[in-house]
């Protein structure tokens, strides 16, 4: 039993060492649920209840957290292109209503612009997103 004790500190130290290396966010799940199983094996709780606490607990970290780290913490993710233009400022060049679409002009070009609001002509606006060719804009 106490084998488990080392087991638990092994896979703890090496999925961490490998998520420094790759800083991916792929291992960190498993270094986090070998934590509880560690524990349970230093206090002598059975060998099911380790396997079942790792599997448990890196599963509900990987599902549920993984994707809101991933948001936040995007790696070697360079914005380019048409995802370089969210959040600029632009002007309207062509009135944009709930239902037509409108142009903005933004960094020397002219997009086509849409908006849950009516923006007339020279009023500033931000890109929220784009959608297609489009680009979906709010007045600022």
């Amino acid at each position: 039993m106490e084998w488990l004790i080392w087991v638990w500190l092994g896979i703890f130290v090496f999925a961490l060492a490998f998520e420094f290396a790759t800083a991916d966010m792929v291992s960190i799940w498993f270094s986090l649920g070998a934590i509880p199983s560690f524990i349970f094996a230093l206090i002598g709780l059975p060998e099911w209840l380790q396997i079942v606490s790792f599997v448990v607990v890196t599963t509900v970290l990987f599902l549920f957290t993984r994707p809101i780290v991933m948001k936040y913490f995007k790696v070697n993710e360079i914005k380019t292109n048409v995802d370089s233009v969210i959040g600029q400022e632009g002007f309207v060049t062509f009135d944009i209503t709930p239902s037509t679409v409108g142009t903005v002009k933004l960094r020397s070009q002219e997009w086509s612009a849409i908006s849950d609001e009516t923006i007339i002509v020279g009023e500033k606006v931000r890109v929220l997103d784009v959608e297609g060719v489009k680009l979906i804009v709010k007045k600022i």
